[in-house]
């Protein structure tokens, strides 16, 4: 009866080693990451959504802003619609490069991505996501959380034009590879916040990123959401991403 337990055993575990190697062999960090990128956008085509940021801190009265996004290929605008005070306001993000434009000022200014926006949402997190082409994606392994399986994918930055220079986020190995939540460090590895992917919603026959949870790795009781709202399919003017125009907009 032993060597019959012992035997089925072996089975077991070979079965489960061939199910795990078929797995591997079924995604790539590839795929996976441009499934993340279709969850924030239209690939190469030219698309509009709305964001609205609502930012929480200890023992202070929650912040909020509405910002409108159009993002053409490595081009993002982003046009503050409130506060009122910060209304006319736009950014423009092309490739690496970033602007801001404030009303009542002749200059342009440069700014980062990794700047903070408000609360815990970075400049570089309210422009046009495109983790495949920014980052080098390895997938890292895999993990069970909450009874479910998920992928882990690590990113690391081509370059220094983004707003973090490592990620890793977990992606389930269920159909649709939903995200659950991501991790974004420094360069020297120091976790800066965690990002929990709460809700999606259909946009254009398309699962998009619909609500969105920031939570500071530093400050306790410091987290923002991000709401991404009314995804559409648009054909835009190439003169509005100039940097030229940022005054000319309203």
């Amino acid at each position: 009866m032993y060597k019959l337990n012992s035997f089925y055993g072996w089975v077991l575990a070979i079965a489960c080693l061939l199910f795990s190697y078929s797995s591997y062999a079924s995604v790539s960090a590839e795929s996976l990451v441009n499934k993340l990128d279709d969850f924030r956008g239209f690939r190469n085509q030219g698309f509009s959504f709305d964001i609205t940021n609502i930012s929480y801190k200890k023992d202070k009265e929650p912040r909020t802003n509405k910002l409108s996004v159009k993002v053409f290929n490595e081009q993002s605008l982003i046009q503050f619609l409130a506060p009122a005070r910060e209304k006319g306001r736009a950014m423009l993000k092309e490739s690496a490069n970033m602007w801001l434009y404030i009303p009542g000022t002749r200059r342009v200014i440069r700014i980062a991505p990794s700047q903070r926006l408000i609360g815990e949402t970075s400049n570089g997190d309210v422009v046009g996501a495109n983790f495949s082409r920014d980052y080098t994606a390895e997938l890292q392994g895999q993990e069970t959380v909450d009874g479910e399986d998920y992928w882990v994918l690590y990113l690391s930055a081509k370059s220094s034009g983004v707003a973090y220079d490592k990620v890793k986020i977990w992606m389930a190995q269920a159909e649709g590879n939903l995200p659950l939540k991501g991790e974004f460090y420094t360069r020297s590895g120091r976790l800066l916040k965690t990002a929990h992917y709460k809700e999606f919603k259909q946009f254009e026959g398309e699962l998009k990123l619909h609500k969105l949870l920031l939570v500071d790795a530093l400050i306790d009781e410091s987290y923002t959401w991000m709401k991404f709202d009314d995804y559409r399919l648009e054909s835009l003017d190439p003169a509005i991403f100039q940097k030229g125009s940022l005054g000319r907009l309203n």
